[in-house]
């Protein structure tokens, strides 16, 4: 996909545009398996001694019960626990009832807490089983590397572990078709590692501030993995439209918030022990999720306080479809956007003619930044977004109504500095928006003796450069992978009009001619030359 950056400053374009080089000169050998689209799903909690003190409501297992509840039937799927050692609860199996009751009994195992946290031996024990798609990781720490004494002085032996998971792990985790969603539970996390770990694989990379953005960011994962429509929800109301063959209601809430009600469109009353007919309503302290089959069409409306990102899910016939967009951006990338409606699995040919789709993307606070009006060629709709300058947590909302439908979809993203690349800027930046990133070279000069803070000294910036080349391979693995449909579909149409070619070729020409004109516009240098004497 042709992610490219708009600068001003002629320095900064020449910085991305050496970038995008780099990347296309790695991107076709970075990926070189073939998977389908089954992807599975494996969850590493982490159950050393801290998470005693920073867990102690089990938000962990209560976000585990949820994941489980929301992947669909035949998804694999299992648990691993890590501290000390790596343990495996809950070992790979496809999704159904009884997989999602073992899940819920899960709660003791995740309280046999440990004393260490080796990371680096979770991640490949989860991933180490074979899969027939893409392996997704979702780790979730509050910690750092801290391994036992007895396997090497401290602290070489956790930065040595440390060095080995982005370096070596990391890449061939990407190029093996393993995504790492890392998740930092508290501030004492190493959000540095959490951050560089998710970019350079691919995956969407959290900090929790909140128990309900723990809950949220699980569900945003899942979104990610298997993409779903929903509908808006507004003050607890929401309408289903004719056609529509079930919807979700995924509802956050307080532990003690009074009982949700839902109303239907003939104003008959359920609640959790007298749902629709057919429904399941599953309750949890701090969230309720219900699924109705074959709803009533019209308004509906809920009774109850809920949180703004509560989310109703639809299934249809008709569909809304985005082209891959990665999980991780910078400010000033342009996004290109292909967005359509679909019956069944091709494009809508009758879609209605006053369809419109936007595209919004939404910081943190839900407060929108950009906003983009899709042009409509054909079946699909296109545009492009320019990343704003903001850091941490976002949300593309994608926005279709034409003819009484109405769908939107939410794809959960990380806005990371351009400098975040170079990994050795590890401030966790990217992760909660707060942490400023001053100039490399006020940090040279700056922590050349020691750290800003009368610490060691920090890598230099020509360690974070190696670093960043180093990690090229998998950051390119990791957008080859998002945009390979995409390039294949436009590879194909490419191939098959002869005045692509035509025009390709005058591009090239131009560029040629171009390069040899300055080639001979740039004046030689005249070397003066003096004799010895003494």
């Amino acid at each position: 996909m042709a992610w490219s950056w708009r600068v001003s400053e002629r320095g900064r374009g020449q910085a991305g545009l050496l970038l995008a080089g780099l990347l296309c000169l790695v991107a076709g050998s970075a990926v070189a398996q073939s998977v389908d689209e089954s992807p599975d799903v494996r969850v590493i909690v982490d159950v050393s001694g801290s998470m005693r003190t920073n867990d102690p409501d089990q938000l962990a297992a209560s976000a585990l019960e949820l994941l489980v509840l929301l992947l669909p039937d035949g998804t694999a799927a299992g648990v691993w626990t890590f501290g000390e050692r790596v343990d495996s609860p809950l070992p790979l199996g496809e999704v159904d009832a009884g997989r999602r009751a073992d899940a819920t009994a899960l709660r003791p195992a995740l309280v046999e807490y440990q004393r260490y946290t080796d990371i680096e031996a979770a991640l490949r024990k989860a991933a180490e089983a074979p899969a027939n798609g893409w392996r997704h990781l979702v780790l979730l720490t509050d910690g750092v590397i801290d391994l036992p004494p007895a396997r090497g002085a401290k602290p070489e032996v956790d930065d040595a572990s440390r060095r080995t998971l982005l370096e070596e792990l990391a890449p061939a985790l990407a190029a093996r078709g393993v995504v790492v969603h890392a998740i930092a539970f508290s501030d004492a996390a190493d959000l540095a590692l959490v951050e560089r770990l998710s970019r350079s694989t691919g995956g969407l990379p959290a900090l929790i501030t909140s128990p309900e953005s723990l809950l949220s960011a699980f569900a945003d994962i899942v979104e990610r993995i298997f993409p779903a429509d929903r509908v808006p929800l507004v003050e607890g109301r929401f309408s289903i439209e004719p056609g529509v063959e079930a919807f979700s209601a995924l509802l956050f809430h307080d532990p003690d918030a009074r009982p949700l009600m839902l109303v239907a469109p003939d104003g008959t009353r359920y609640d959790a022990r007298n749902p629709p007919p057919g429904a399941n309503w599953q309750m949890d302290p701090r969230f309720d999720l219900l699924r109705v089959p074959d709803p009533a069409s019209g308004k509906w409306r809920l009774e109850g306080e809920i949180s703004g990102d509560s989310r109703i899910g639809v299934r249809g016939a008709v569909s809304l479809q985005l082209t891959p967009l990665p999980a991780v951006v910078h400010p000033e990338l342009t996004l290109p956007l292909v967005a359509w409606l679909a019956r069944g699995a091709e494009p809508w040919s009758a879609a209605p003619e006053d369809l419109a789709i936007s595209v919004d993307l939404l910081d943190a606070d839900g407060t929108v930044q950009m906003e983009v009006q899709l042009q409509r060629q054909g079946e699909r709709f296109v545009g492009e977004l320019t990343v704003p300058e903001l850091s941490g947590a976002a949300r593309l909302r994608l926005h279709a109504e034409g003819q009484g439908i109405v769908r939107q979809r939410y794809l959960a993203i990380n806005v990371q500095p351009l400098l975040s690349l170079l990994p050795g800027a590890e401030q966790g930046q990217g992760l909660d928006g707060q942490a400023g990133l001053r100039s490399l070279g006020e940090r040279f000069h700056t922590d050349l003796a020691t750290g800003s803070d009368g610490e060691a000294m920090p890598d230099s910036a020509a360690d974070r450069f190696i670093d960043f080349i180093h990690d090229l391979p998998a950051y390119a693995a990791a957008l080859w992978r998002d945009s390979r449909p995409w390039l294949e579909r436009r590879g194909a149409a490419f191939a098959g009009d002869p005045r692509h070619w035509a025009v390709a070729g005058l591009v090239i020409l131009t560029l040629l001619s171009l390069l040899l004109w300055r080639h001979r516009r740039v004046p030689r240098r005249r070397i003066h030359r003096e004799d010895p004497h003494v």
